[in-house]
């Protein structure tokens, strides 16, 4: 699973001072081939008005964790989906993001801890490269 770190989070994560993941999230193999910080924020609707994330944004920090058994996800269906969801952006409804150009489904979780094992990745225009791991205590920069 994965999910982008708004850039006021980033440090908080970091230093330990949040240590659940929670809100909207995605699979990674739904993701692959979107390869660019332009190409994610379009793709997963994050450029919505409040959000710190905007379409030439030159860098993305990206956690990723493997889901477990025990791990909440659900689909957040809206009433015309018959579920009974309503959220503000990036909450399309429809089990999807909003992108018109790919089509990505979309999970939401509870705060769950984050799990040993988690990485953060760091995307650019160039690529993507290990940032950070976590140990199941702290946070790891990469070698």
């Amino acid at each position: 699973m994965q999910k982008v770190i708004p850039p006021r989070l980033l440090v908080p994560y970091l230093a330990g001072r949040r240590t659940v993941i929670s809100g909207y999230v995605y699979r990674v193999q739904d993701c692959e081939r979107l390869t660019t910080p332009r190409a994610i924020v379009d793709a997963l609707d994050l450029s919505f008005e409040g959000s710190e994330l905007v379409p030439g944004v030159p860098e993305l920090y990206i956690l990723r964790w493997l889901a477990r058994e025990i791990d909440t996800y659900v689909v957040p269906y809206g009433p015309h989906m018959g579920g009974d969801w309503s959220d503000s952006p990036p909450f399309a409804g429809n089990g999807f993001t909003a992108s018109r150009e790919h089509v990505v489904p979309q999970f939401h979780t509870m705060p769950m801890p984050i799990p040993a094992g988690a990485e953060i990745v760091h995307l650019t225009r160039q690529g993507e490269r290990l940032f950070a791991a976590f140990d199941g205590l702290s946070w790891r920069p990469a070698a």
